[in-house]
């Protein structure tokens, strides 16, 4: 019998098995790709090898970030995804997903933690499930400073609210362009680039953000019937929300 992957990732919350849009974007993956895996909470991405979530552990093995994971997957068990897709496919499906993962994904964190309608609707009292109520007055701001701190070095930070929603607006528009009226990103089948898809609008849709950005994808039709075919593909029963991705729960 194959020993399952053990993934460490953000706990559950919001309907969803993880917060995390790259520990949903890995749960995807594997599942598309018939890997048994057993998903553990982890909400501190120190203890990973890269410190960051999600990383796995396999038969005395640990290794971080989703595409060194999906590498590794491909040569232990012999499976690999857009083997299929033309060249051309998979440089849009490539393109499409250093847009969601290294732009759009700046956008979500600064949202989430940074903007305040995030930070008091949904971070803080994420915080507050985790640690004693004296230890957040402290920690939190210590948070949101490293937070900023990264997400200035990263770039977004140095942009006013008003450009980083223009930002993120653009984005989605560009998601949605690139989605038109198909089912999936690159046509009839799914592929890796509607895994990171998946794991991005569910955290920004079902999490329910009060924040423009977060609320303009909440608002857009098509991704969120999108959102909805992903989770029913992507998530496995046991796993999915009861009310569907946009429900909550």
């Amino acid at each position: 019998m194959t020993t399952p992957l053990r993934v460490f990732t953000f706990g559950a919350a919001y309907g969803l098995p993880t917060v995390g849009p790259f520990g949903l974007k890995l749960v995807a993956c594997l599942t598309m790709l018939g890997v048994p895996f057993e998903l553990v909470a982890e909400n501190d991405s120190g203890k990973g090898p890269k410190r960051k979530s999600p990383w796995i552990e396999h038969e005395g093995m640990r290794l971080g970030d989703t595409e060194l994971i999906l590498r590794y997957v491909e040569t232990t068990f012999g499976v690999a995804l857009d083997r299929d897709l033309s060249l051309a496919a998979r440089a849009q499906g490539h393109a499409l997903r250093r847009m969601l993962e290294e732009h759009y994904h700046q956008v979500f964190e600064y949202e989430l933690v940074l903007h305040e309608d995030g930070w008091r609707s949904t971070m803080r009292p994420m915080l507050a499930q985790a640690m004693p109520s004296f230890v957040l007055p402290v920690v939190g701001p210590m948070i949101r400073r490293s937070m900023r701190k990264h997400l200035y070095e990263r770039g977004i930070a140095r942009h006013s609210d008003e450009e980083i929603v223009a930002f993120g607006k653009a984005d989605l528009d560009a998601l949605g362009a690139a989605l038109g009226d198909k089912p999936w990103l690159l046509g009839d089948s799914p592929s890796k680039v509607d895994a990171t898809a998946f794991g991005m609008l569910a955290s920004s849709i079902a999490m329910g953000l009060p924040t423009p950005v977060c609320r303009y994808a909440q608002e857009q039709p098509t991704l969120v019937a999108y959102l909805e075919r992903a989770t029913l593909r992507f998530l496995p029963p046991g796993l999915r929300p009861a009310a569907g991705v946009t429900g909550g729960a």
